[in-house]
């Protein structure tokens, strides 16, 4: 199973990914592993990424998606992929792709980011925002404001709906 997880920083996609890989035996990448050295200067700079950097990343990501999937039948995924194109692309990739939206309450979100940790600042994470896309295609959506147990629970229905 090949879980694809996306949102807004600081929602928590690394965090349901690493629930996915310690209490369900997935393994998870995080795709910001990935990132490429022009991106991380638009990030240090606080500038949007661009459309051809989008492009170029989401090549790479779709191979490093294939290698991953050769080796682990139980993938998660993680990458905020603001865009639905490029979603679309994962889609037209890996046709048995899940999506799954993991979003968090704006002040929840913020004060992830007022922690540090994340190379997102609060400032830059509300100027980038307005430029994600909301998916109009199929997904599932994890909330990510109650904790592990929470999320756990969550992740739990959604395998026992997809397994039955």
């Amino acid at each position: 199973m090949f879980f694809y997880l996306f949102g807004l920083p600081a929602a928590g996609k690394n965090f349901v990914g690493r629930v996915l890989a310690e209490e369900f035996n997935y393994t998870f990448y995080d795709g910001d592993a990935d990132l490429t050295y022009e991106m991380l200067e638009a990030m240090r700079r606080e500038r949007p990424f661009t459309e051809p950097m989008r492009d170029r990343f989401y090549s790479l990501l779709i191979d490093r998606i294939a290698a991953l999937r050769a080796a682990h039948s139980r993938l998660a995924f993680s990458q905020a992929t603001f865009k639905e194109r490029h979603r679309l692309l994962m889609r037209e990739t890996f046709p048995d792709v899940i999506f799954v939206l993991v979003e968090a309450d704006p002040a929840v979100r913020r004060r992830r980011l007022a922690r540090g940790g994340n190379p997102v600042t609060i400032a830059y994470a509300e100027r980038i925002d307005r430029l994600f896309e909301p998916p109009r295609h199929p997904h599932v959506v994890i909330h990510n404001d109650g904790g592990r147990e929470e999320v756990v629970g969550q992740l739990g229905a959604l395998l026992a709906g997809l397994e039955g």
